[in-house]
């Protein structure tokens, strides 16, 4: 049997990039799981008096809303901040002090 020096080493022949790409992938689906997970925590903050309007003609008669409503768009804005807070705290605190030393021997 003869010896070939075309073997596949993964380390060497696998494209570096697309460790970035898993990891960034990862990072985003745990950011999102996460914020899905605890956004229904956030519900009971985010009711307000909204108004009630009624269009008659040409005029717009608003009013203070008699019960309180969830305002969605406030509950879309914390479920995005929890997202970019998990991938900031990801790439800024846990990559570059706890896991870079680690994936770089890995990696390289």
């Amino acid at each position: 049997m003869t010896s070939h020096d075309n073997v596949h080493i993964p380390k060497e022949s696998w494209p570096k990039f697309s460790w970035f790409l898993i990891e960034f992938a990862l990072v985003i689906v745990v950011a999102l799981v996460i914020a899905w997970q605890t956004s229904p925590l956030f519900e009971d903050y985010v009711y307000s008096y909204g108004w009630e309007c009624e269009q008659e003609s040409q005029e717009t008669n608003c009013s203070v809303a008699e019960e309180k409503t969830m305002d969605q768009t406030m509950l879309n804005w914390i479920f995005w901040s929890i997202v970019g807070a998990v991938f900031i705290g990801w790439y800024l605190l846990i990559r570059n002090f706890v896991a870079t030393p680690r994936f770089e021997n890995f990696i390289s």
